[in-house]
């Protein structure tokens, strides 16, 4: 309960910031997506494991820092064998206790500074996959909700072409018991109205699935979606000024997808450091204070303190060759995420293109499918008169209507790919925000 209210409050904001606002039973594109940021599985994942990052940089300097510990040995002993073979031993058994104090200060470590550097360059990672995860969130929310669009559209036709249809199996009905058209004409009518139901009860099941998808999105009930306007958009959403150059640029240096191969690549460079660290010598200040209590020798003070203070050297020689594969093996990683770096800036080029494309050739195509329903509309009205005046039949009035639903049908895809498109363009780029959200809102 405690995780609906925030949902609740942020439906509520979005719902008030609109300019016409919408039915309460319908969600917006925007009310989806800022329900989402807050429930959806994957972005938490991806908040959980960016906070995480956000403590590798400070593991790896802690390594860097003054190493600080205290040890106590509190316990007691003797022999077993109950001889004696001190004069200044009064027991068998003895009381031994200790604490000891020690502090060490790195001061040449490459082992540790390599640790430093990787645990910086895990930080950074963590944060390009975090902005990677938050653009991500966008084109899912928009498939969704697009997903949803496009099974609403495609019922919101069927239910007119099936009242269309209706009206016409009773005309051809009507004309028939007149004795003035032929069993043909209702046949053909009814055959296509049953084909047509056929196609709605196979969208319901389309729809639920697609709504139970939406609501998961968000930890939404099931609600409509806001309905899409049928006519195109009125310019191209890309203004001339921004071409495929323009674009291509933008994502080579701003897409979050490159940013997190080449913050990978600097993971590797690091790792593979650290690994090279093992074949340099260490150097540390050490300093250690130490109080002992030994309650078996009499004639000695049974307290002792004691104090040390140095340097501590450590070369290595040989370990197996363990050290050398260890390298050999970082090393062949790095080239990998070099290679996975290369793959990813080819890819992202391509996709750039495909999702640029997308936009300029689906406002074509709305404008030139726009036009088609413009003379479909035109066609079938002309069937229709054509068919009062005896030179037309139910079948050329069925098939002018067919036409016309498939290129109303084909507008509305043309446009969904189109905003489909624009989104997985800023995606790509890394400038998908809020405020293109609500131009893709306001298109829709």
């Amino acid at each position: 309960m405690s995780n609906r209210w925030p949902v609740l409050a942020l439906l509520c904001l979005a719902v008030s910031a609109q300019a016409q606002t919408p039915e309460p039973d319908h969600l917006t594109l925007l009310q989806l997506y800022d329900a989402s940021r807050l429930n959806d599985p994957v972005m938490r994942s991806a908040d959980f494991a960016h906070r995480a990052a956000q403590n590798e940089e400070a593991i790896g300097k802690g390594g860097l820092l003054p190493q600080v510990s205290l040890s106590s040995r509190y316990g007691k002993g003797g022999r077993t064998d109950g001889g004696t073979d001190s004069s200044y031993v009064d027991s068998d058994d003895y009381q031994s206790n200790s604490v000891s104090l020690v502090a060490q200060q790195p001061i040449y470590d490459k082992g540790r500074w390599a640790a430093y550097e990787q645990g910086k360059a895990r930080g950074e990672l963590g944060e390009v996959q975090y902005d990677v995860a938050s653009q991500a969130l966008f084109d899912r929310v928009a498939k969704a909700y697009f997903a949803v669009a496009r099974v609403e559209n495609e019922l919101k036709l069927i239910a007119q072409q099936k009242a269309a249809i209706s009206g016409l199996v009773q005309q051809s009905q009507r004309l028939f018991d007149k004795g003035q058209g032929a069993i043909t004409d209702v046949d053909e009518a009814r055959a296509r109205y049953d084909l047509v139901e056929a196609q709605e009860a196979e969208n319901q099941a389309q729809r639920i699935a697609a709504l139970r998808t939406l609501s998961g999105r968000g930890s939404l009930p099931l609600l409509e979606i806001t309905p899409m306007r049928e006519m195109p958009p009125e310019f191209n959403p890309l203004t001339d000024a921004h071409d495929l150059t323009y674009w291509t640029n933008l994502a080579r240096d701003a897409s979050p997808e490159l940013a997190a191969r080449m913050a990978q690549v600097k993971v590797a460079e690091t790792q593979a450091e650290s690994e090279r660290a093992g074949h340099y010598p260490t150097l540390s200040l050490t300093s250690q204070l130490t109080r002992r209590e030994n309650s078996q020798y009499q004639e000695l003070s049974p307290r002792q303190d004691s104090y040390y203070v140095g340097l501590s050297l450590d070369i290595p020689l040989y370990r197996g060759g363990a050290t050398s594969a260890s390298v050999r093996r970082a090393t062949e990683a790095l080239a990998g995420a070099e290679a996975d770096a290369d793959a990813q800036r080819q890819q992202l080029s391509e996709d750039v293109e495909t999702a640029y494309a997308g936009v300029v050739a689906g406002y074509a195509k709305c404008r030139a499918t726009q036009r088609a329903v413009e003379s479909n509309q035109r066609a079938l009205v002309s069937t229709e008169k054509g068919f009062q005046g005896g030179v037309r039949s139910t079948v050329d009035i069925l098939d002018a209507q067919q036409r016309l639903f498939e290129a109303r049908r084909d507008l509305l895809n043309a446009k969904l790919d189109m905003l489909q498109s624009y989104v997985t363009l800023h995606v790509h780029t890394g400038q998908m925000d809020r405020a293109v959200l609500t131009q893709v809102e306001a298109l829709f």
